[in-house]
């Protein structure tokens, strides 16, 4: 289980199961997140510059990127990401 809090969440990654939690900032758990608030991910990219990217499909088409908190700075908000392979719109 991985742990990554962002300028608005709380991730947790599980990394055996391929799937992830996002809580917002601030709510502690007093349990395991609950089943359904599971998602799957195909991809998990930490960025030197403090930014971390999940891949929400295998294609790694649809993406969300959000920033590990930084002190004294704005907060960025969680951005879902859409790419567009060659020959689709």
């Amino acid at each position: 289980m991985q742990r990554l809090d962002s300028t608005h969440s709380t991730w947790w990654f599980d990394t055996g199961l391929m799937r992830f939690c996002r809580l917002p900032r601030g709510v502690a758990p007093v349990q395991p997140p609950l089943e359904r608030e599971w998602q799957p991910y195909f991809g998990l990219d930490l960025d030197a510059s403090g930014a971390f990217t999940v891949a929400l499909n295998p294609d790694h088409t649809r993406l969300l990127r959000a920033y590990r908190e930084v002190p004294l700075e704005e907060p960025e908000p969680t951005t879902e990401l859409h790419l567009v392979v060659d020959g689709e719109s």
